[in-house]
């Protein structure tokens, strides 16, 4: 039977589209840890032990309650070298696009410098500038608090539907493996689990634990699919 152009053109259609594949259905996407100041602004709410923060740089349209603002480069020069209590650890807002964490142990006065954590004496305007990188999205300027000798705990939360529970906790110097005690387990513990639980849309958390005098202080959370703080 003689078919019109219309029906032909409507038969060819029709194969086409039965010849391709069905779409595949798009996988969920893992939700993403908070970034730093989200971080640190919910342990604060909540009256979670973790660092102290003095103040913020170039921080736009973020803030941490009682935390000072440090908006330009020649105010945080100033703050660091008239202000700040060292040591200090500067502590990048976003790591997506590779700024570093790294720290300093004092102040020298004469020379305007600071010593870094490797023993590097650094020009403050040469620091400021190692803070002003747009990847970093601002800097917190921190507590550095005393580390244990094996350099802290990291410690991976579950979180199922009945809520957190820890999977795996180790030395992060000492590595996964060492049959090392865990001294500050119950404190440190009940710190991750409390603070789990403020994020569940994070199904598997890596936390960083500091072990001080005066107690574990939460370091920092990531996803499990990402680099972990």
């Amino acid at each position: 039977m003689h078919k019109s152009s219309f029906t032909q053109a409507h038969d060819l259609i029709c194969r086409m589209f039965h010849a391709l594949p069905a779409p595949r259905p798009q996988a969920p996407q893992a939700a993403c840890a908070p970034d730093r100041i989200a971080f640190y602004a919910a342990m604060q709410v909540h009256a979670l032990p973790c660092p102290r923060v003095a103040a913020l740089f170039n921080c736009a349209g973020c803030a941490i309650d009682g935390v000072r603002m440090l908006y330009s480069a020649a105010e945080a020069r100033r703050y660091l070298r008239d202000a700040a209590v060292y040591p200090l650890q500067f502590v990048p807002v976003s790591d997506d696009g590779g700024a570093e964490i790294f720290s300093a142990i004092s102040y020298e006065k004469g020379s305007d410098a600071a010593v870094l954590g490797n023993g590097t004496l650094i020009a403050l305007a040469d620091l400021v500038q190692l803070l002003d990188l747009p990847c970093a999205r601002g800097y917190l300027l921190q507590e550095l608090p005393s580390p244990h000798s094996l350099g802290g705990l990291r410690v991976t939360v579950a979180m199922p539907a009945h809520g957190p529970h820890i999977v795996r906790a180790s030395w992060k110097l000492a590595g996964a493996d060492a049959d090392i005690p865990l001294p500050l387990w119950k404190a440190t513990s009940r710190l991750v689990l409390a603070g789990a639980a403020l994020f569940p849309s994070v199904d598997k958390q890596h936390w960083e634990i500091a072990l001080c005098q005066r107690g574990p202080l939460a370091m920092g959370m990531s996803a499990a699919h990402a680099l972990p703080f």
